[in-house]
């Protein structure tokens, strides 16, 4: 298929053959014996590469109404090429299979809404999987037929795929909603209203893909609504152009990162204090080449005692890579040993923070 004007999307990164290396912290351990009141420090460097290693969890959902077999074919033909594009620049990226319709002579013909053929209001595919002959399975049972009475099952629909996929923990959810006219409001129960709050609660980033023309999707101020709510987008193009669309939405969401810090995870409170500086980087970054990013981490002793924990890197507030951590609190005024195998690095944290030197190119 010949690109269009949906890849500008890509922010002009050219996509290639990316080696997939991973999101790092460094050093993954550091230990020190330390007095209550003492304070001891480290230099961390999260390093985020060409490829993103977070967990991304992708839906499909399309309208199989009578009309959509050009975008349904398009999404067919192309969906390996789509995953192995994606592979490229995210290492953990699993997809899962959706579809609405409509009820042919009314609401009686939903019922159950999982119903065969042509005349149902929503039917999973494909549970969130990354086996490629899988998606591409779930893919291929999509057929275009029934619908024709103008509004069909996509709230319903948008509902179940939301609720109904076990999504992994932690992960960066999207879903890609592709049809040509808005929905029932309500079809099962389901308003415009349920279903974003459910969208969002759950943490799914909705795109509308609005192909043909007139209203589309956002008919009642459906997909506009619902993509608000979860802070997605409207995107429109013509039936044959939804694969492309979905690939540059994807790319793009997936390269471009906007905050890197750090967070500290399996510490008592009151155990021991830690600060970071900086905070954060705060900025436009793209993964077309890997970054350096440089922490000083001071750790205050607060309360005698020895306490593992682990200081992770989050790109986007997702765990990229865990450092564990061991302090020895000593309450007897003994003297303060670094760990042997960290010593050299923690001589080097102790300069003062005003020499921090931001090194995030």
């Amino acid at each position: 298929m010949k690109r269009n004007r949906f890849s500008t999307l890509l922010s002009g990164l050219a996509i290639a053959a990316l080696p997939v290396l991973a999101d790092s912290i460094s050093p993954t351990f550091f230990g020190a014996t330390i007095n209550v009141g003492e304070t001891v420090g480290i230099k961390k460097t999260v390093t985020v590469t060409k490829s993103a290693t977070a967990p991304v969890d992708i839906a499909f959902l399309a309208d199989t109404t009578g009309s959509m077999g050009g975008s349904i074919n398009a999404v067919k033909t192309n969906v390996l090429s789509l995953i192995s594009d994606i592979s490229m620049i995210s290492s953990d990226t699993f997809y899962t299979v959706h579809s609405y319709n409509d009820c042919r002579n009314g609401v009686g013909d939903c019922t159950p809404p999982e119903g065969t053929g042509g005349s149902y209001s929503w039917r999973m595919e494909q549970q969130l999987t990354n086996d490629a002959k899988l998606i591409q399975a779930g893919v291929n049972s999509w057929v275009a037929s029934g619908g024709a009475d103008g509004p069909e099952s996509n709230l319903y629909g948008l509902y179940r795929m939301a609720t109904d996929t076990k999504w992994r923990d932690d992960s960066t959810r999207l879903a890609f909603w592709f049809g040509d006219v808005f929905g029932h409001d309500p079809r099962n129960g389901i308003t415009t209203a349920i279903a974003a709050k459910t969208l969002a609660d759950l943490g799914v980033e909705t795109y509308a893909l609005s192909v043909g023309s007139g209203a589309g999707l956002d008919g009642g101020g459906q997909a506009t609504t619902i993509t608000k709510a979860t802070g997605g987008q409207i995107i429109t193009g013509g039936y044959s152009e939804v694969a492309d669309i979905i690939k540059g939405a994807l790319e793009s969401k997936i390269l471009n990162y906007s905050k890197v810090d750090l967070a500290v995870t399996g510490l008592p409170a009151g155990a021991l204090e830690i600060m970071f500086a900086p905070t954060s980087y705060d900025g436009v970054y793209d993964r077309s080449e890997d970054r350096d990013f440089m922490f000083d981490v001071m750790i205050k002793g607060l309360l005698p005692g020895t306490y593992d924990f682990s200081i992770v890197a989050r790109v986007d507030g997702k765990i990229v890579g865990t450092e564990d951590d061991r302090i020895v609190v000593r309450g007897d005024g003994g003297p303060s040993v670094p760990e042997p195998s960290t010593f050299a690095l923690a001589a080097g944290a102790l300069l003062s923070l005003g020499l921090l030197r931001k090194r995030a190119r």
